[in-house]
């Protein structure tokens, strides 16, 4: 098997394994951000999903954070309630998905010590992140669109 299909596998075994806490996200981003700030959650996809630096996404969620208090908003109920939506995915993204890229590279039998390891690891993590928020933003606009549906119902 070629190092590119043994990538994609991996990152693919990966979005498997971390769905839950990306539909958690997308839950939490639906009870925070609503129906009313969509295009700031397509924004952070269309950002994850064009750059070439894992810091540009970094930096448009805590910019986000510090914006607006919806990116602020906690949950009263479930994991971390005193955490706000955009520090919780921050924090997710930085810790428990390094955590991960560091289990693929293991995997991978990639170093961290040569600049081509280096490069390979920063990959991996961006499709990693790309990944994570792809699922984030489809459990957002699923909760958002069922929670429309159940208004309408009454």
């Amino acid at each position: 098997m070629n190092y590119e299909t043994q990538v994609m596998l991996e990152i693919s075994f990966e979005a498997d394994e971390f769905y839950p806490q990306a539909a958690a996200l997308g839950s939490h981003a639906a009870e925070a951000l609503k129906d009313k700030h969509r295009s700031q959650l397509t924004g952070l996809e269309n950002i994850a999903e064009s750059a070439f630096k894992i810091s540009d996404i970094m930096d448009y969620i805590k910019k986000q954070t510090a914006r607006f208090s919806h990116w602020r908003h906690t949950l009263v109920r479930g994991e971390n309630p005193q955490q706000g939506f955009g520090e919780r995915l921050r924090a997710y993204l930085e810790n428990d998905l390094a955590q991960r890229r560091d289990a693929v590279c293991g995997r991978l039998q990639i170093g961290d010590s040569t600049y081509q390891d280096k490069q390979k690891r920063r990959r991996i993590y961006l499709l990693l992140i790309r990944q994570f928020i792809r699922s984030m933003v489809v459990e957002y606009e699923y909760a958002v669109s069922a929670e429309k549906n159940e208004r309408k119902e009454r």
